[in-house]
């Protein structure tokens, strides 16, 4: 699951993860896509024209990109750092072990703009060197067949992005539906459209939350009764129209 995300204007082009203790800058010598201790982990990443993005999954985690760190990072104090290369700006947030297996990806080595951090991955192939994106709107994860899956974290995978926002409702829909139709209960179905509804928010600055709101409801009202791939269809071309634009 997706435990964090954050966005940074790099200076020197050096994105650094791992302990919130100080780099230790003398024994990063700067060059190559990737560079480690057993503290950090140095990412090549654009400078100065435009934000890193950098998400970060507990667990289970989309494959994307190409994999460009897989080992066992140092945290002293069970915390993750995502941190500007020249100590400009930071993200910190709390995780679950010391010593967890960190993975990370990147979409290109060098020169990256998209870093996804899976921390304790519960399964990695071994030939997975090389992560394909899968087809829209789902990458393929890294988690254990084996492992359960609520309802909750398909709702979350559905909306853990932006880009295809037609197909991402669509999915979601689908989770909601089977939820209602399984446990027959309103209150678990209304839990999961105000999260379509936050989702909803970011496709577009101008879209209100009571817009959005508005739009819950009708996929409380219609949800069941219409296929979620023409609901999805139809509640967002309905914010297209209030809008007066495309939503993306």
């Amino acid at each position: 699951m997706q435990i964090g995300a954050v966005q940074l204007y790099l200076g020197p082009g050096h994105l650094f993860l791992g302990a919130t203790n100080a780099v230790d800058l003398s024994v990063f010598d700067g060059d190559g896509a990737v560079t480690a201790t057993e503290h950090h982990v140095r990412i090549a990443a654009r400078p100065q024209v435009g934000p890193v993005r950098v998400r970060l999954w507990q667990g289970a985690g989309p494959r994307v990109g190409r994999l460009v760190f897989d080992g066992v990072l140092k945290l002293p104090d069970a915390k993750f750092c995502v941190e500007e290369g020249g100590g400009a700006s930071r993200y910190v947030i709390k995780v679950s072990g010391y010593g967890p297996r960190v993975l990370v990806a990147v979409d290109d080595p060098g020169h990256a703009s998209r870093v996804d951090v899976v921390l304790e991955p519960e399964f990695v192939p071994r030939s997975a060197q090389v992560w394909p994106a899968g087809e829209p709107p789902f990458p393929k994860l890294t988690v254990s067949p084996t492992a359960p899956r609520h309802r909750a974290d398909a709702v979350a995978d559905a909306l853990a992005g932006h880009d295809f926002p037609r197909k991402r409702l669509a999915a979601a829909l689908l989770v909601v539906a089977e939820e209602r139709r399984q446990r027959n209960s309103e209150q678990s179905v209304a839990f999961y459209v105000n999260d379509i509804v936050e989702w909803l928010r970011w496709l577009n600055d101008r879209l209100t939350y009571e817009m959005c709101r508005d739009t819950g409801r009708r996929l409380m009202g219609q949800l069941g009764l219409r296929s979620p791939d023409l609901l999805a269809e139809d509640v967002l071309t309905d914010l297209e129209r209030r809008l007066g634009h495309p939503l993306v």
